[in-house]
């Protein structure tokens, strides 16, 4: 290992506390904010790149999920038993596994076997486990019991469905998901079953959980008119011809019977999906003649519904998006929907602009490197590796030149 620094001696005895209280080591834990280089450097070449998080707040966390991943119980009390001595504390004598730990947890697998890395990490954690049953085994059985069933539930879910829903079904409590234990419990099953998900983005959207149904909105520029029980809307395309985007709500498409572009856009034209909002609104500005649909990031489910409807009408369809991996994972998340182009994005605008481009935040790398290891069919996997190795092209950073005007 290492040396030991004064401010790492103090994150190893933070460490120690943390197994104390705990029983175990998951999850995150924060090591500081605007740290010093050479403590960062300390700190890199202790536990090494992947379990490091950098988050937007410039604070720096330590994922216990990615540092002990696929080591076994054995090989994680060697290393607490070389953690120890460098924190100056007293390792505690381990606990003995509870048998009802075990029988919980075969009980669990045998309920929810499609849960396999849960059941790993649980079983690497079954001393924690016992603590808490020894304390609390009716409410601590139910708790795990309720989680998998969730967690079940929604490995099949097809369709947005709310927090409050979700209590209501599984807790018969509209309340109980909305924080405390259940929350947080679901949430660290979910990112178990995503382990390429970065730990900045929210695992909740990958599973189609929300907050409430109000907030699934899309912003689209586009001479839509669409029917819904027996009656024709033409509100979208009104706007669009004023030259203003309209903001569609999953209220306005849920039940949608039929949609079609009006007029002389019928069945021609380009569609251009955009990630941010001042690129969308740049775009509205030119007055080109593109249809335009702002994604907010990751697409929801209004945005894939209007993407699904529009894009086979139109003859042509190109993403505009950072060239970061959640940009190009968004760009993806399109095209397996309708096939689209990368636009202002793609690899040639890429090389053209490697003066500008940004290095690809660490936290990232890990996640980046592996979809492409376990997607052979990943659509960008050119624009992916380029940026991997060169850096990513932000949105607002593009710069035109004559070939890029169309």
């Amino acid at each position: 290992m290492a040396a030991v620094t004064v401010h790492l001696r103090q994150i190893l005895v933070k460490i120690c506390q943390r197994y104390e209280k705990r029983g175990a080591l998951t999850g995150m834990m924060t090591l500081g904010r605007d740290l010093e280089p050479a403590q960062r450097m300390a700190i890199e070449n202790f536990f090494g790149l992947a379990p490091l998080v950098q988050t937007s707040q410039n604070e720096l966390k330590l994922s216990f999920d990615r540092l002990l991943a696929n080591k076994s119980a054995t090989k994680i009390d060697a290393w607490l038993e070389r953690i120890y001595p460098l924190a100056d504390r007293k390792h505690p004598t381990p606990i003995s596994v509870d048998d009802d730990a075990t029988r919980l947890l075969d009980q669990l697998q045998l309920a929810f076997p499609r849960l396999g890395p849960i059941h790993h990490s649980l079983r690497r954690n079954r001393e924690a486990l016992g603590r808490k049953l020894s304390r609390q085994s009716s409410q601590v059985r139910e708790l795990f019991f309720t989680t998998g069933k969730i967690v079940d539930f929604l490995l099949d879910n097809q369709k947005e469905i709310t927090l409050s829903e979700l209590g209501a079904r599984f807790w018969a409590n509209s309340k109980s998901l909305r924080q405390g234990e259940p929350k947080k419990m679901v949430e660290q099953w979910l990112r178990l079953l995503r382990p390429d998900l970065p730990e900045e983005e929210g695992v909740w959207e990958e599973f189609l959980v929300i907050r409430d149904r109000l907030t699934i909105t899309a912003l689209i520029f586009a001479p839509i008119i669409y029917q819904k029980d027996g009656r024709e809307y033409d509100w979208i395309n009104q706007l669009y011809l004023a030259g203003e985007p309209a903001v569609v709500s999953w209220f306005h498409l849920e039940g949608v019977t039929s949609c079609r572009l009006a007029g002389e856009n019928s069945d021609v034209g380009t569609l251009v999906t955009c990630e941010n909002e001042a690129p969308f609104s740049q775009l509205l500005r030119e007055k080109g003649e593109s249809l335009l649909l702002f994604t907010g990031g990751f697409p929801n489910r209004a945005v894939r519904k209007l993407y699904q409807i529009i894009a086979p009408q139109v003859t042509c369809c190109r993403h505009w998006g950072d060239s970061d991996p959640a940009g190009l994972r968004i760009a993806a998340i399109l095209h397996r929907i309708h096939p689209l182009a990368l636009w202002r994005c793609d690899l040639a605008t890429l090389e053209r602009h490697q003066k500008t481009l940004l290095p690809v935040a660490k936290s990232l790398v890990p996640a980046a490197f592996s979809l492409l290891k376990n997607d052979p069919d990943f659509p960008f996997a050119l624009e992916l590796s380029f940026t991997l190795n060169h850096g990513w092209l932000e949105q607002e950073s593009w710069l035109p030149d004559d070939s890029m005007y169309t």
